[in-house]
């Protein structure tokens, strides 16, 4: 079985990806959509924030865009 970090790790490189690839989503919408400000949301994408609530996060963003 995957460790949760290790699939938690995955899912932010998919977000990575997706919004460098993207031509109308930005980090800073993402940031403003969940409330945060973007050097939280960089921390949190960067893997330097772990906490529930920053996976939370991360989950709910690869539900919205079916990463």
């Amino acid at each position: 079985m995957a460790d949760i970090a290790e699939i938690t790790q995955k899912d932010r490189e998919k977000i990575k990806a997706y919004v460098e690839n993207s031509n109308f989503l930005t980090y800073t919408m993402l940031a403003n959509r969940f409330n945060i400000s973007k050097s939280q949301f960089s921390l949190i994408i960067n893997g330097k924030n772990t906490s529930s609530e920053a996976n939370k996060i991360i989950d709910s963003i690869i539900a919205m865009y079916d990463l």
